[in-house]
């Protein structure tokens, strides 16, 4: 079931103080110009654990910013895909200040606090009436999909009807690889937020005139888990193997389009392709060995979607499964089994055409229950059936 909690923001790291060379801009030859500075905000997607951070820097190092300011009516541009690097320390970065000896220092001044840092520091305009900022992450120094953003719009938009993101490349967690690798995918017990692909994350349009510019950044893909735990009525002591799990007919491809706000779905999204793990692994022995019950399958990012629920309850095809079904297979012993599973009556739908969102910037967790009742016996006896009492009588 959908798990909901409270989402909180908190500062990621601000910017050290500015100390150097005064400039002096058009409205006052007293004053001194103030640059752009920038701190992060990220929320987080649940607060299933202190691994869920809200410090953007744990996810991406460098965000993508634009920016225009507004004279007399007219915009102008201030930021045009500009790398933000997070640095802790005066040294050399990977994206921001990559040249040697090129640091942060060579700009801002003296380092004394970790923060966030471009090139060529930009200042504040006295006479512009506006500015407008926006931000994603990751960085890439060739979007692809391709980003656009101008003036007056909402948000930054990825990719178009004719540009698609394939999600199926993304990672699956679990193992590091991407989602589509099917063998090897050993289970594992933590759960992880870092080291996606790309995680989208989307800042709030600011508005923010002469201060520093605090973006506030918001993961716009979902999270799926996948676990499998030992039913904890599973009796015997024959091994107790998952042998594959499925999840099929996921949104495949699709682009984004800001739409009123951050939780509303801005994703079209189409084609379909499917999670796998096909590795054998424990859940329950009387041996020694390793097992696997809790443990992970799949941690990894989806497209926000709505499945329809499609039929009710173990099914032995999936001939009624015609929207997003879940697939599971087990051994125990020698003795096989299969059943298919609609996925919104996996999360908890019980009649047909029932809806289950899985919202924009939420994470998702199924955790698959595996031990089937033993067939248990008892016995009881017929009585003789007692005929009446037959005389006979010997001479």
């Amino acid at each position: 079931m959908k798990k909901s909690y409270l989402i909180l923001a908190a500062v990621a790291g601000l910017f050290a103080s500015c100390s150097q060379e005064v400039l002096v801009d058009e409205t006052s030859q007293n004053e001194a110009q103030k640059p752009f500075m920038f701190e992060t905000f990220t929320q987080k997607v649940t607060r299933a654990d202190e691994a869920n951070s809200t410090n953007l820097y744990d996810f991406y190092k460098t965000f993508d910013v634009y920016g225009w300011k507004t004279v007399e009516s007219t915009p102008k541009s201030v930021f045009s895909h500009v790398p933000v690097g997070h640095f802790t320390s005066d040294t050399q970065g990977p994206v921001v200040y990559a040249t040697a000896p090129a640091k942060p220092s060579d700009e801002w001044g003296t380092f004394t606090a970790a923060g966030w840092f471009y090139e060529n520091v930009r200042y504040w305009d006295k006479v512009a009436s506006g500015y407008e900022f926006f931000a994603i992450a990751p960085y890439e120094a060739t979007p692809n999909p391709s980003l656009t953003v101008a003036p007056g719009d909402n948000n930054i938009a990825i990719g178009s009807s004719s540009a698609k993101y394939d999600i199926s490349t993304e990672k699956n967690l679990v193992n590091g690889a991407v989602v589509t690798t099917t063998t090897g995918i050993t289970p594992i017990a933590d759960k992880k937020y870092f080291g996606f692909l790309k995680d989208y994350m989307l800042a709030e349009k600011s508005t923010t005139k002469n201060a520093l510019v605090s973006l506030n950044f918001h993961h716009i893909l979902t999270k799926l888990n996948v676990k499998v735990t030992k039913q904890d009525s599973y009796k015997g002591a024959s091994d107790l193997v998952i042998n594959e799990i499925k999840i099929a007919n996921l949104k495949k491809t699709g682009y984004f389009t800001y739409d009123t706000n951050m939780t509303t779905c801005g994703w079209t999204s189409d084609g379909t392709y499917d999670l796998l793990n096909t590795g054998d692994y424990l859940i329950s022995t009387k041996t020694a060995a390793t097992v696997y019950s809790g443990y992970y399958w799949f941690q990894t990012l989806i497209f926000p979607q709505t499945l329809t629920c499609k039929a009710v309850g173990a099914k032995a095809t999936a001939t009624d499964l015609t929207d997003r079904y879940l697939y599971v297979k087990y051994t125990i012993g020698t003795e096989v089994f299969e059943a298919y599973y609609d996925l919104a009556n996996a999360f908890g739908k019980t009649a047909a055409d029932q809806t289950y969102e899985f919202a924009q910037g939420s994470e998702y967790t199924l955790n698959i229950k595996v031990g089937p009742e033993p067939i248990i016996f008892d016995a009881t006896v017929t009585a003789w059936k007692v005929e009446d009492e037959v005389e006979h009588v010997v001479y």
